[in-house]
């Protein structure tokens, strides 16, 4: 009796041990840069509700955490001679990424997913010899790379960037224009 008891309590301190650490981890925060290295706070409160809906464009910096994400450029592609592009085009998005914390960070194009105007998610596109961005950053480092899509041709797409190491899912949207 004595040892289901223990037990019991031990389970106890356990599960509110794992959920104060949970906690304490916290949301993931997002910021626009400015040109000027202000930032703009957008947290989880009822005064900033309309700042994390906020649909960013191509040359906004965002600050995810402690990544820096700038989509520098977005245009069609040429597909690869032997792989076909199933929707007809592909779009080509140019991405750069800057860790500003004090710890490792890791970006990956899995954390992006591509939809059409009528919210249809569209294919990551395999084709190239060149891989698409994905790599861990040191303290103060960044990487450039590049994100591929299969789409049908289109004036605009949304881009979703979801932190795959944040508890919160939150998600970064950026409104793609391709000219």
């Amino acid at each position: 009796m004595k040892v289901k008891k223990l037990i019991t309590a031990s389970l106890g301190v356990v599960l509110v041990s794992s959920i104060f650490l949970l906690s304490a981890c916290g949301e993931t925060e997002v910021s626009k840069v400015d040109n000027g290295d202000k930032k703009t706070e957008a947290k989880a409160d009822e005064n900033t509700k309309k700042k994390e809906n906020k649909v960013f464009k191509i040359g906004d910096t965002v600050k995810v955490n402690d990544v820096e994400l700038t989509i520098t450029k977005a245009s069609y592609t040429d597909p690869a001679p032997y792989t076909k592009a199933e929707k007809g085009k592909v779009l080509t998005i140019e991405l750069k990424a800057k860790n500003s914390g004090d710890t490792q960070a890791f970006v990956d194009n899995t954390d992006f997913n591509l939809y059409d105007k009528d919210g249809n998610k569209l294919k990551d596109y395999f084709g190239y010899d060149e891989m698409a961005v994905s790599g861990e950053l040191n303290k103060g480092k960044q990487l450039t790379g590049k994100l591929y899509f299969d789409v049908p041709q289109a004036n605009s797409y949304e881009l979703v960037y979801t932190p795959a190491f944040s508890l919160d899912s939150k998600e970064i949207k950026w409104n793609i224009e391709v000219k």
